[in-house]
C-alpha cells in the first residue's frame, strides 16, 4: 500500500480564532478529523468499485451481482458470493438506494428485511440506484475488516497546522488537517458489487 496525504482545511475569521477555547478547538479538530475520515472512506469505496471481478496476481477480485432491477433478495444473493473468510459483512450504499429497498419492502408488504440484518454504511460516492446507468454499481456487500487494509505510516494521529498569513488581508486563518494513509483491497471475494445489468 502506498500512503497518500489526505488534507482538509477550514477557514475561520480572526475574531472567531481570538475566542479560542478548549471547546472551540475541539470542534475544529473534530470537524477536520471527520472530513479526513470521510475522504479516506470515499477513496476505499472507489478502490473497491475499481477492482476487476476476477483475482489476478496483483489485484484481488471483487465479484459482481448483476441485477436487472432492485430486488428484495439482492443482498442475500450478494452474500452468497462472498468468501467464507468474509465473516462480518456490511452493506455500503447511497441513502437513496436504501430508500429504494425500503420502498420495495413497504410496497410489497414484505415482512422481510432486505438488508438481512446487516449494518448499512452510507456512502454517497456510490451511485444511487436511480442514478446508476448500465454496468454501474449501486451497492457493495462485504467485510471491511477482512477485505480492506489501512496503513498509517506516521501513526494514527492527525497533524494540524494554523496558517495565519496566507489570507491575512481577508482576516481569515486556515486550519489544515493532514494524515498519511495507504488504503487497499487485500482479499479476494471479500466484497461483492451489486450492479445494474448491461
Amino acid at each position: 500500500l502506498v500512503p497518500q496525504s489526505i488534507k482538509k482545511w477550514i477557514s475561520i475569521s480572526d475574531e472567531v480564532y481570538d475566542l479560542r477555547g478548549e471547546a472551540f478547538l475541539r470542534y475544529i479538530y473534530d470537524e477536520l478529523t471527520y472530513r479526513i475520515a470521510k475522504k479516506a472512506a470515499d477513496q476505499l469505496v472507489t478502490k473497491i468499485l475499481a477492482c476487476g471481478t476476477v483475482s489476478t496476481t496483483t489485484s484481488p477480485g471483487v465479484p459482481k451481482l448483476t441485477a436487472t432491477s432492485a430486488s428484495i433478495g439482492d443482498v442475500a444473493q450478494a452474500m452468497a458470493l462472498l468468501s467464507d473468510e468474509a465473516a462480518n459483512p456490511v452493506i455500503m450504499m447511497n441513502k437513496r438506494t436504501w430508500g429504494t429497498y425500503k420502498a420495495l419492502q413497504a410496497t410489497n408488504n414484505y415482512n422481510y428485511d432486505p438488508f438481512e440484518g446487516l449494518p448499512v454504511v452510507f456512502n454517497n460516492t456510490i451511485k444511487a440506484y436511480a442514478a446508476a446507468t448500465t454496468g454501474e454499481s449501486y451497492a457493495i456487500v462485504g467485510d471491511l475488516g477482512h477485505g480492506a487494509l489501512a496503513n498509517f505510516p506516521n501513526g494514527e494521529g492527525i497533524t494540524f497546522k494554523f496558517d495565519e498569513m496566507s489570507r491575512k488581508k481577508e482576516d481569515l486563518i486556515e486550519v489544515l488537517g493532514r494524515r498519511y494513509v495507504g488504503l487497499g483491497v487485500v482479499a479476494p471475494d471479500a466484497f461483492v458489487k451489486i450492479t445494474k445489468a448491461e
